[in-house]
């Protein structure tokens, strides 16, 4: 059983996501934890570790009261971000997760955007398997890229959860993929559920980036002038249908049954108050849930928020 609105670690990283207070961040966790958040989710490529200390220091005594996931398959040096799926690198990628998480298991481990070479050959789901049998992991999971790269994981009968992209800019996953891990018992966490902060509603034509955030490419490019034009229509869609856009985005994801959690980040106390308030009030009606699938249906070839 986990919280439906879960904390998402990847924001504590610092590095591309921006600068970070580590103090901010640790009461940004003890805060998810006083409003019953139970289910927190990091990687340990955010931050090349960092926000796998910022959790096993913030959850020190806790541990029995959450449900804590990691991922692994990334590692970063000073250029460039690479990547190794093989058995080795990932039992060794766990211990270090489990020293920076200061705890002998984790609930949920991860195969971090496996590539196709990984996903054809077998190996991960093996390893995974290991890991359950000496008592380092309880489940297994993939985070995935693409509806295919999911339905594949389904299809190995090997794995208990799938992390996908899911929001109201992409709502790919509903449908084929939901109906599939339903019938197949596998659970689905819902990562970025608010568009890496575009559905947060704060950002502007003039907001300026951190030249370390990945969104500052949005900036340059001009794309973050054309996905604002999107978030404009949704909110003239939805109107005031709660206090902001990120909670609306939140509430939209709690309409799918198929979804256990989402996943928002948050950096400050406050974000994580604004993002548990989602739950209290609850999924969005019917005909406002059909009106913003209406509108994917519409503009899904649009240009990629991601």
């Amino acid at each position: 059983m986990v919280s439906e609105i879960g904390f998402g670690g990847g924001p504590l990283r610092g590095r591309d996501w921006g600068p970070v207070d580590d103090p901010v961040s640790l009461e940004a966790v003890h805060r998810a934890l006083d409003l019953g958040v139970t289910f927190f989710d990091t990687a340990d490529a955010y931050g090349n570790g960092h926000s796998e200390r910022i959790l096993g220091k913030a959850l020190a005594g806790e541990r029995g009261r959450v449900v804590l996931a990691t991922k692994g398959g990334w590692w970063y040096s000073k250029e460039s971000a690479h990547s190794d799926f093989s058995p080795n690198y990932l039992h060794r990628a766990l211990d270090r997760s489990l020293d920076r998480l200061q705890t002998d298991y984790v609930d949920l481990y991860q195969i971090h955007d496996p590539d196709e070479d990984a996903l054809r050959s077998g190996e991960i789901f093996e390893v995974m398997a290991q890991m359950k049998t000496v008592g380092k992991i309880r489940y297994s999971g993939v985070s995935v890229d693409t509806v295919e790269e999911g339905l594949r994981c389904i299809d190995t009968g090997s794995v208990d959860v799938l992390q996908v992209y899911y929001n109201i800019l992409d709502q790919r996953p509903d449908q084929e993929l939901f109906e599939a891990a339903t019938a197949s018992g596998v659970g689905l966490l819902a990562k970025t559920p608010l568009g890496r902060g575009l559905l947060t509603g704060k950002y502007r034509r003039e907001s300026k980036f951190h030249k370390e955030d990945f969104r500052f490419a949005w900036q340059k490019e001009g794309k973050l002038e054309r996905l604002l034009d999107r978030i404009e229509t949704i909110k003239g869609l939805m109107g005031d249908r709660s206090e902001t856009l990120a909670q609306t985005a939140l509430r939209f994801i709690l309409g799918s049954a198929a979804i256990s959690s989402a996943i928002p980040g948050a950096k400050t106390p406050e974000q994580v108050e604004a993002n548990v308030k989602a739950s209290r009030l609850g999924p969005l009606e019917d005909r406002e849930l059909r009106a913003l699938k209406s509108y994917f249906r519409n503009h899904a070839t649009e240009e990629t928020w991601n």
